[in-house]
């Protein structure tokens, strides 16, 4: 048996599954950034890390966090989050956190919940109205125009607030119990932060001392996640060195706290690609119908076959460096595959006399009887009747050969499980073994290698 042989099986088996990597991966991440799985995965993750709606409307309205929206008016939420403007986003929030703005965008979202019971316009009206009153309050979150800005906001959200309720009558009541909530929820927190008073020393960072009054403010308005952030605050400042830099000290742990749930959130991100992306290739390779098995058998047997494919990865390896997504990937696949005649595909040519002319069956003394998907006749053909034509099925066996429509299936399979190894994995063993068929490095290879 040949070295040189089994190399050249090989580099074919190779070649074929670098195309279908690099057709696979074009679609898979076409399918990715159709979804939107990145931004949506990571919104997933935010909202079990912050636990309540609200919290993760304040984060993602956050100037920070809206400045790395993209897409058509910056509606796309963002794929990627640094940490540290994970962590600065979180002291803003927790720093506003209790207040009557915040406690007020919490009851808008369950008015907002009321208001969808409203039939026609009454519902339409009123949820416009809200939404501006949601902006209102994200506004006096943010806002750095001091208290009497802030109480400005407030007041006209208030005023729209209840000539909502005299528009909508139907609405009365649920406005009526959210600012009775608001102002219950306002007294427990206030008493909540004069026992804090009495019981914990103020930080001399005035930063830090909001950020504790927020979290005081969670046991009312989030309780869940008062207990981690109480613990990232409680671990900050145990010597003198820490208690001087406390906020710095808050600011890592919370990053800290980030990071660990993007390094799971990375974890589930990549199985789900590695599932879609054998998907993929399972579907494209039974579509185009590479089967593994068959195409190492013709490349076996056939040497002019060979000769093509190392003619055409010779031609290939070059632009591997410069390839890129988009419309001259699948111009570079269709050249490769035509030009290298790989056995692939379902369909062949018309049935045609001997000559090559593809010619109606009729002229052939065929009809729809002589061209069957299962020929039970030598005279039959192997083929698909379709507008009184006859197509003949290639590359696959006899449909009434169930063993070797199990080995078809063995051989899709693998093909599937090879290509969703990726384009780049098998382009570098390509290389490779490509360099050990030729017995070492090309001359400029290895004065780079060796000079």
């Amino acid at each position: 048996m040949s070295i040189s042989l089994l190399l050249s099986v090989l580099v074919g088996l190779v070649f074929t599954w670098s195309l279908l990597s690099l057709a696979t991966m074009n679609i898979q991440e076409w399918l990715a950034s159709r979804q939107k799985w990145r931004s949506r995965m990571l919104q997933k993750t935010l909202a079990k890390l912050l636990t309540d709606k609200i919290l993760l409307d304040q984060f993602y309205n956050h100037p920070l966090i809206r400045s790395l929206f993209t897409g058509k008016d910056n509606q796309d939420k963002p794929s990627y989050i640094p940490a540290g403007q994970f962590s600065q986003v979180i002291i803003d929030v927790l720093a506003t956190t209790g207040t009557e703005a915040s406690l007020l965008q919490h009851q808008l979202y369950q008015l907002d919940a009321e208001a969808q019971k409203l039939s026609g316009k009454k519902r339409k009206v009123a949820s416009h109205r809200i939404s501006l009153l949601l902006g209102m309050t994200r506004k006096a979150l943010v806002s750095e125009g001091g208290e009497d800005a802030v109480s400005s906001i407030m007041d006209t959200a208030k005023y729209d607030l209840l000539s909502l309720q005299t528009k909508i009558p139907r609405l009365k009541e649920p406005i009526d119990k959210a600012f009775e909530t608001v102002r219950t929820q306002k007294q427990e927190i206030n008493d909540a932060l004069l026992k804090l008073a009495y019981q914990e020393k103020p930080s001399a960072n005035g930063t830090v001392n909001k950020i504790r009054a927020g979290i005081v403010a969670m046991s009312t308005t989030h309780p869940q996640l008062k207990q981690t952030l109480y613990a990232i605050l409680h671990t900050a400042s145990q010597t003198i060195w820490q208690s001087e830099n406390e906020l710095d000290l808050i600011r890592t742990n919370i990053e800290d706290w980030f990071n660990n749930s993007m390094t799971r959130l990375t974890g589930s991100y990549k199985r789900r690609v590695m599932a879609s992306t054998f998907v993929i290739s399972l579907l494209v390779a039974i579509f185009a119908n590479i089967d593994t098995l068959h195409i190492a058998d013709r490349i076996w047997h056939e040497p002019e076959l060979r000769n093509l494919i190392l003619n055409q990865t010779g031609s290939l390896l070059p632009q591997t460096d410069t390839l890129d997504s988009g419309s001259k990937v699948w111009l570079l696949i269709q050249q490769q595959v035509s030009a290298a005649g790989l056995p692939i595909g379902w369909m062949g040519g018309l049935a045609s006399p001997s000559n090559g002319d593809a010619l109606p069956v009729s002229s052939l003394g065929l009809n729809s009887r002589d061209c069957t998907l299962s020929p039970a006749r030598e005279d039959q053909v192997f083929g698909l009747w379709f507008n009184q034509r006859c197509y003949r099925v290639i590359n696959a066996p006899r449909f009434n050969d169930s063993a070797a429509w199990l080995i078809k299936c063995l051989g899709l399979l693998l093909t599937a499980a090879a290509a969703s190894q990726g384009a780049p994995f098998w382009f570098d063993l390509l290389k490779k073994i490509v360099n050990v068929r030729l017995t070492g490095l090309n001359p400029s290879e290895a004065q780079k290698a060796f000079g």
